[in-house]
């Protein structure tokens, strides 16, 4: 049986009450529609009495929404900060075997309910002696949905698979994939003398979570329908959008003064709009013209490679170091993931500098030199010293520091991934126009939306 969880129960009556009132529901017709007894729902949306599951399943069935509308996340982490040690790293341990050979250890590194990252300490036990992708000794999995950071550390191969192109990339410590879903690939090791593990840290972005309830709903034809490819470019969007709009170029080049004839080689893709027409565009769509540039991306074969030697590095801040960071993989189409390779120069809290972000943080402590992490929650700061393995995730705006645990040490080497959750661009800037009060409401509904006695 699981404990109370006071803060759940209220985000869920507060997900209950913002329902009814999307569904124009005062308490007197939730409860005929629910067959609750007068005078319980107000209950309910306080926060008084649990909104069980059984409600969920009665409100579903009776209301055009799913059970999960109402069911809240849950909060697993300390002080908005989750850590795992490696002792308890350890402790997950599991050999997965391939082709009746073990192939992989897999350990788990720290994960939170809260973000949607999976990452992984994953060590390989089958050596090769050659980096010939086409090796029997190699097992290639079957890709998987997630995309996928790794950090190498030691003599890996990596190998990946893009429209039936294999291909062994060998790998060294400080190197850095980034790769798409559903990619085939595999790792293996050069040596069995030192160590060669990778850490894993896959995310699914806008791909999980309700775009992907939505196309399982629509099915394969419509997913289809949906994508834009890469080679798309501005005219896929043009044309989505006209389709959107239900708007002929005729109609769009008499509100744009564009010819037709030059609007239908823009909606053909044969020629790109020029940064005055893709305005004069965006304007006649009611549209921003950033929604009508495409990602940029920089993927060969579905993936990224970053060689550490030839990484960006810099000191942060410019002025009085803290850190000296190293640019690992990433992608422009995934401009809200980050991933660094951090070198603590810090040898005091007064000498350390505090990094803040939207994003999601994990950390996972490289080398062999623990490091002191600092963090604020709430109005308190709070410090946990790290050693070599552990791990920890943080949630979005929590500023933290890191600190040499010993002065005179050489700098301790955490990797550092951010990853954006839920609450992308167009949900900031929706919160920013909200009026006065309005982001209170939005993060916890607590009223009816209308007063019953009138103004």
């Amino acid at each position: 049986m699981s404990l109370p969880d006071p803060a759940f129960d209220r985000r869920a009556a507060a997900l209950l009450r913002a329902a009814a009132n999307d569904l124009k529901r005062d308490d007197t017709t939730a409860e005929a529609d629910l067959g609750l007894a007068p005078g319980t729902f107000a209950g309910l949306t306080s926060g008084e009495q649990p909104v069980d599951l059984a409600l969920l399943g009665r409100a579903a069935e009776v209301w055009p929404l799913n059970e999960r509308d109402l069911l809240p996340g849950h909060d697993d982490t300390s002080r908005r900060v989750r850590i795992m040690r490696a002792k308890e790293s350890e402790a997950s341990s599991r050999v997965l075997a391939r082709g009746g050979d073990d192939y992989y250890e897999y350990r788990d590194t720290a994960m939170s309910r809260v973000a949607s990252y999976r990452p992984e300490w994953i060590r390989m036990l089958q050596p090769v002696d050659d980096n010939d992708a086409d090796n029997p000794a190699v097992r290639w999995n079957r890709g998987h949905l997630l995309y996928q950071f790794t950090y190498f550390v030691g003599p890996v191969n990596y190998y990946y698979r893009w429209q039936d192109r294999s291909v062994c990339v060998p790998m060294e410590t400080g190197d850095s994939v980034w790769g798409l879903p559903f990619a085939p690939h595999s790792f293996t090791a050069r040596s069995t003398d030192e160590p060669a593990y990778i850490l894993a840290l896959t995310y699914g972005g806008d791909l999980v979570g309700d775009a992907q309830r939505e196309l399982a709903i629509l099915g394969n034809a419509a997913a289809h329908q949906a994508k834009l490819t890469p080679d798309g470019g501005p005219a896929a969007l043009l044309r989505s959008f006209l389709q959107a709009r239900a708007v002929t170029v005729e109609e769009l080049a008499r509100r744009t003064g564009l010819s037709a004839g030059h609007l239908a080689v823009l909606v053909d893709g044969d020629r790109q709009p020029t940064g005055a027409e893709r305005a004069q565009l965006a304007e006649a769509l009611g549209i921003s013209e950033r929604d009508l540039l495409p990602p940029s991306t920089r993927t060969d074969g579905g993936v990224v490679v970053q060689r550490s030697a030839t990484a960006h590095r810099w000191h942060y801040p410019a002025d009085s170091p803290a850190y000296r960071f190293t640019q690992l993989a990433g992608d422009a189409s995934h401009p809200h993931t980050t991933a660094l390779e951090t070198e603590v120069l810090a040898r005091s809290a007064e000498d350390t500098a505090w990094l803040s972000t939207y994003q999601h943080s994990y950390l996972y402590v490289l080398g062999d030199q623990p490091v002191r992490l600092l963090w604020e929650a709430d109005g308190e700061r709070y410090e946990e010293e790290l050693q070599p393995g552990d791990s920890a995730y943080l949630m979005p705006e929590v500023p933290l520091s890191f600190v040499r645990t010993d002065p005179e040490a050489p700098p301790a080497q955490v990797l550092l991934l951010r990853i954006a959750g839920a609450v992308l661009p167009e949900v900031r800037h929706a919160l920013g126009a909200m009026p006065e009060g309005g982001i209170e409401r939005y993060v916890n509904e607590d009223r009816l939306w209308y007063s019953k006695e009138g103004n």
